[in-house]
């Protein structure tokens, strides 16, 4: 059964061939490798020409639109039964494909989980988050989404990464609406796994860790982004609406939905690099009525200590307190 890889690029000269020899030297061997240039602008369209003698390549050269825009040309180019992305700045275990495939044959899954490495500048770090082996087929939405869009970090939750990658999907379960830009919300990941879940009925985790996550400082996620406040409120309307649609009132999901919301942003405005712009920042987003409707939902107790000291001071609009707990996090 063939399994397409897709893999966005977007100067990723450094690493785009390790990424994708990873792939090709997979022990699953019936796979497509689909590799989509966004647009790049260093040596990655050259890289990327060079894999087409590989009859298993097929590169795709298109304007620059996104990762998201990337990912969807990717699959809407596919021809595999089964579908799973890599970012072109990571790479994957020689069995990746493989264990996932095997899950989620042997457990009739229409998705299968793997964990991950962090690769830290060839530092590879193991105390990543530990997947537990488990199938999930009842209650979707409550056992996979809101432990996705709505982390809750008090004893008696589960909460599950969102990535994109690291994933199998049957290929059915995959529809339009699932590619949601990174320019419209974040996280778009987050975003994907809600509406692929409607397709689902059954999912697997496995705990073998399989993907080697790259901490790139110039990734989406280590860089400051403008409007990142008003992409993450976006992000909690889909959230509420998904919810109201499928006729779940889970007021602790969407409370951890809300509360990601300003986290978030909280981060986002301190990768500004200065105090001032900082607490401009935070001043703007205080006085949001949706923040102030935010900090209202948010149950202290429900919260981990460096968040109820984050929660507290930055109620209590003590924007430089809450800029040096954030340098201290970071």
């Amino acid at each position: 059964m063939k399994v397409s890889v897709i893999v966005p690029v977007y100067n990723q000269e450094k690493y785009l061939k390790k990424c994708i020899d990873s792939i090709l030297d997979g022990t699953y061997t019936d796979i497509e490798c689909i590799v989509v240039d966004d647009g790049s602008t260093d040596k990655s369209p050259v890289m990327c020409d060079e894999y087409k003698s590989d009859p298993r390549v097929r590169v795709i050269h298109k304007t620059n639109g996104g990762l998201t825009s990337a990912r969807k040309a990717g699959f809407e180019a596919s021809t595999g039964e089964y579908i799973c992305f890599v970012d072109s700045d990571d790479y994957v275990a020689p069995q990746f494909v493989e264990k996932l495939y095997d899950a989620l044959i042997t457990n009739g899954a229409d998705i299968s989980v793997c964990g991950h490495y962090r690769d830290d500048n060839g530092n590879i770090i193991t105390n990543t988050y530990e997947m537990p082996n488990r199938v999930i087929d009842d209650k979707i939405i409550e056992e996979y989404v809101l432990p996705i869009v709505g982390k809750v970090y008090a004893d008696g939750y589960d909460n599950y990464p969102g990535y994109v990658w690291g994933r199998l999907y049957r290929r059915e379960c995959i529809t339009e609406k699932c590619f949601i830009s990174e320019r419209e919300v974040y996280t778009e990941d987050d975003i994907f796994q809600m509406y692929v879940a409607e397709k689902v009925q059954k999912i697997v985790f496995i705990s073998d860790k399989l993907v080697y996550y790259r901490d790139n400082s110039e990734s989406l996620t280590r860089r400051y982004r403008n409007h990142m406040w008003d992409m993450l409120k976006v992000r909690h309307g889909l959230v509420s609406d998904y919810c109201k649609q499928h006729n779940i009132n889970d007021r602790v999901r969407l409370m951890g939905s809300a509360f990601y919301t300003i986290y978030v942003s909280v981060t986002n405005s301190y990768l500004l690099g200065n105090y001032k712009g900082c607490r401009d920042e935070l001043r703007l987003i205080r006085q949001d009525v949706f923040a102030q409707k935010a900090l209202r939902m948010v149950r202290i107790s429900l919260l981990r200590p460096r968040q109820k000291m984050f929660y507290i001071l930055f109620r209590l609009r003590l924007y430089l307190l809450v800029y040096y707990l954030r340098k201290l996090m970071f």
